[in-house]
């Protein structure tokens, strides 16, 4: 088996160590380990359609052998019969993160927040209505942001209290610029017969949510600084929403009309069973 070396000079092992450890020997780009990297990038080629993709385990004895090339600092050459095995050892590295991809004290707070998201989602959907007629009523984006940043985002008070709410603000902004892009258009909705959506989290431990989703959005994009301080912010905040965003799958869609405005509904169910 032929062997791509990513770093001789300095080999590592990948496996079971702290992600800062692997920026450190050389073994991590733009924040992303060179092996997933590797990995992801072979199996997007060659495992989109293998049945039983990550379902399946891969023969013990190769996996072993693609871990102890990673651990050498190579990049092993991979083919269509590695499909399963790479499969796995993305997963056994996944696993073996200490701490785990989101340590503890992280997954209770973005559960918090998770609690939360339908609110957000409907207020800021609700803003970009507004937005919308910002040439009657002159609220851009921008005069939304700094009204409701700080709303929004509670910035405790201290000596970095006024640069930690401009770069909300900025955040905020940025959101209600891209909402189209950002967000998965959901928010929890009563339906047209006043009937309350279900929560997952009031619903005795059901893993099913309902919510609803409100289209046509209007193009609410303004024009963003480039330049200075708030610029620099702005780009920041760029480059870490796109790190964090993801796309919902919505699959049941009705339309309604209300309050003199037409409304596109799409309910959509999140299960965690198959």
């Amino acid at each position: 088996m032929g062997v791509l070396s990513v770093c001789e000079e300095t080999p590592s092992k990948v496996f079971g160590v702290p992600l800062p450890h692997l920026r450190k020997t050389g073994q991590m780009r733009q924040g992303l380990p060179l092996l997933l990297t590797h990995l992801v990038g072979f199996l997007e080629k060659h495992g989109l359609s293998t049945s039983g993709l990550f379902r399946v385990d891969g023969a013990i004895v190769r996996q072993y052998e693609l871990r102890r090339c990673f651990d050498r600092g190579g990049f092993p050459e991979l083919n269509s019969e590695d499909v399963h095995s790479s499969a796995s050892v993305l997963k056994h590295f996944l696993k073996l993160l200490p701490g785990g991809l989101i340590p503890a004290p992280l997954m209770i707070e973005l559960l918090k927040v998770f609690r939360m998201f339908n609110l957000l989602c409907y207020l800021v959907f609700f803003l970009s209505h507004v937005a919308a007629e910002r040439g009657v009523n002159r609220m851009s984006t921008t005069n939304l942001s700094l009204v409701f940043g700080p709303i929004i985002f509670h910035v405790p008070q201290g000596p970095t209290m006024l640069e930690e709410q401009e770069m909300w603000i900025s955040f905020t902004e940025y959101m209600l610029d891209n909402l189209k892009h950002l967000l998965p258009n959901m928010y929890t909705y009563e339906s047209a017969s006043n009937s309350p959506a279900v929560n997952v989290f009031e619903a005795g431990g059901d893993s099913t949510i309902e919510c609803v989703q409100q289209l046509p959005l209007t193009e609410t994009r303004s024009k963003s600084p480039k330049f200075g301080r708030l610029g620099r912010l702005r780009r920041r905040i760029t480059h870490f929403w796109r790190k964090c965003t993801g796309k919902v799958e919505a699959i049941e869609e009705s339309y309604v009309a209300g309050d003199g405005l037409q409304q596109s509904q799409q309910t959509v169910r999140f299960t965690g069973r198959e």
